[in-house]
């Protein structure tokens, strides 16, 4: 992370302005004292201008097509998994991460940021509180939502695997693409 922040010339100040986190907490994650949610990992990949790969460890790819092995190399610690599985030279509309979720997992604050998400699980039993209510996801079904909306993810009753698209929409493909009904 100090790495990308220091390509872009910024501060630690100008990038706690930039994403809304506290200096203390941005510093804390480059030290490595504290595993960035998967919420703070799109924020600054797009601050920034780089992969969530690259905010893992991951070298910046270098070519318009990145392939990423079944057993890419993870980031874990206090009952998640994050595996990066996008990421290509010049890639900045969409994030996908394979996360593996402990049902012992206490549960993080809830997430609100830009974009959308799209949820599928491969295995165990999802937990997906969105704005209020819980929903359960079952292996073989997806959730589509807006992210900027407090969601948060959990696992119930086993380790439970998901498969995490993050999109941004802009404000003018969002007007362009707006459902006006029948």
């Amino acid at each position: 992370m100090r790495a990308a922040r220091a390509r872009c010339g910024f501060t630690l100040e100008h990038l706690a302005e930039r994403t809304g986190l506290s200096k203390a907490y941005l510093s804390r994650l480059e030290s490595g004292e504290r595993q960035p949610s998967v919420a703070t990992l799109l924020t600054m990949s797009r601050v920034l201008g780089v992969p969530m790969s690259v905010l893992l460890g991951e070298a910046a790819p270098t070519a318009a097509l990145a392939i990423y092995p079944d057993d890419a190399p993870a980031n874990s610690v206090n009952g998640l998994t994050v595996a990066p599985l996008s990421g290509f030279a010049g890639s900045s509309a969409l994030d996908a991460v394979r996360i593996i979720l402990d049902p012992d997992r206490v549960p993080p604050p809830f997430a609100c940021h830009s974009g959308e998400e799209w949820v599928h699980v491969v295995s165990g039993l999802l937990r997906l509180e969105y704005d209020g209510p819980s929903h359960l996801v079952h292996p073989g079904e997806s959730a589509h939502f807006n992210a900027e909306r407090p969601h948060r993810l959990g696992a119930c009753g086993g380790a439970t695997q998901v498969l995490l698209v993050a999109g941004q929409t802009t404000n003018d493909f969002r007007r362009a693409h707006q459902y006006t009904g029948p």
